[in-house]
């Protein structure tokens, strides 16, 4: 490319970004650097500002580049509740994953758990033992009643359509009951070990 066409290309840039280029001039060929300055002058640019607009450039780049700014604060609220966690009530549980159906969900749930349990242990010198076994231990109950209820509809004839909902029914039962089982370990281990 000549001088001139360079020189095209950067007319159509805005002035943040020839002061962007001009801040990373060593990178360019000598054509391009020739036709950069010429238009940085005719623009009446200062080029001491350079620098600080690619700074800032930059940084709102890294800023897009973490998503949208809601999560970024639903992020912070999260990590900062975790820090000053404590007492039987745990925080709520986020996740950077947006759909419900996302796999990763779980993960980022197991996590959150793992994470309580240490703020806990931080905090009294000893690990929850009640709500990491009931955890375990009724996530492997609810997954067997599950299957079983799940036996159960299958075994039913079609016709009976109340066996679906008395089926989906006792499983919404179950889960409701195992998340204030944990919630009453959570109370028991800090009375035992937090107090």
């Amino acid at each position: 490319m000549n001088p001139s066409e360079f020189g095209a290309n950067y007319e159509k840039l805005g002035d943040d970004e020839l002061l962007c280029l001009w801040a990373e001039r060593s990178t360019l060929v000598p054509e391009a650097l020739l036709a950069l300055d010429a238009e940085v002058q005719r623009r009446g640019l200062r080029k001491q500002d350079a620098s600080r607009v690619k700074k800032r450039f930059d940084a709102l780049m890294e800023r897009e580049h973490k998503g949208p700014l809601r999560n970024q604060v639903a992020k912070a609220k999260y990590e900062r509740s975790m820090r000053h966690f404590v007492g039987w009530k745990e925080p709520d549980f986020y996740s950077p994953y947006t759909s419900s159906r996302d796999i990763r969900n779980t993960f980022a749930y197991i996590r959150h758990s793992y994470k309580v349990w240490r703020a806990f242990r931080d905090h009294t010198g000893r690990w929850p033992i009640y709500s990491i076994c009931f955890y375990f231990l009724s996530w492997i109950a609810v997954f067997g009643f599950c299957v079983a209820a799940l036996a159960w509809i299958d075994h039913k004839p079609r016709s009976e359509k109340w066996s679906v909902a008395a089926g989906i029914g006792s499983i919404l039962v179950v889960l409701a009951a195992r998340e204030l089982g944990a919630r009453l370990m959570r109370k028991l281990d800090w009375k035992r070990f937090g107090g």
